[in-house]
């Protein structure tokens, strides 16, 4: 599973204004990569859990919601959860002009991914 994440990563990724990106697998297994210093490994790794299990708890109320979106004032963050538990999550700079289309490009790819 690993290694296809990674083949992914190469594959997909870094698109433009993307600071850093993670994979929570089903298993709890994080990847990771960051592209800028702003965001450090330890951060991207924590912040991917804390909102996979943010999306859990969605889930737990009935909420049937495979994508989600945060937005701050300087980052915005786009994670997208697929049947198997497994997660994405773009950690993206919060410019208007990102091309949206190549974002949710990347999230449904993930969602298409075979990873077990």
């Amino acid at each position: 599973m690993r290694d296809t994440c990674e083949q992914f990563f190469a594959a997909r990724l870094p698109i433009t204004g993307l600071a850093a990106c993670g994979v929570r697998l089903s298993d709890g297994m994080v990847i990771h990569q960051c592209f800028n210093r702003w965001l450090t490994p330890q951060q991207v790794r924590q912040a991917l859990t804390h909102l996979a299990q943010g999306f859990e708890l969605i889930q737990q109320d009935k909420v049937a919601a495979t994508r989600m979106a945060w937005v701050f004032e300087h980052l915005r963050v786009d994670l997208s959860l697929r049947p198997d538990q497994a997660c994405l999550a773009l950690f993206l700079e919060n410019r208007p002009e990102l091309r949206a289309a190549e974002i949710q490009g990347v999230l449904e790819a993930f969602a298409e991914l075979p990873l077990g």
